[in-house]
């Protein structure tokens, strides 16, 4: 938690980028594995290549919505495969991004 006084101090702030952080999107192993290598972690630098939002899009991966469908087979293909994601993790990761 790198922004203490807004998520600790805040039970609701905390909550919804709790919540946030528990969401996941479905992807094959190949998917993941090429998702992975858009950040570098080495212990002593963290890179960024691209940031979390753009990363579907920019690896051209479909995403599919199924929150109103029980089965796969009835998901949705969605109109954007830039994702939502919370402004201040684009802002905490413009110092690490590398152009």
């Amino acid at each position: 938690m790198d922004n203490p006084d807004k998520f600790l101090c805040d039970l609701g702030s905390f909550k919804e980028m709790f919540w946030r952080a528990c969401s996941t999107i479905t992807v094959t192993k190949k998917e993941n594995t090429l998702l992975s290598q858009l950040t570098e972690n080495d212990g002593y630098t963290y890179k960024v290549h691209v940031p979390t939002n753009l990363k579907y899009n920019h690896l051209g991966i479909k995403l599919y919505d199924r929150s109103n469908n029980t089965y796969w087979k009835d998901s949705v293909q969605m109109d954007s495969n830039i994702i939502d994601v919370p402004e201040e993790l684009l802002e905490y990761e413009t110092q690490f991004l590398v152009v």
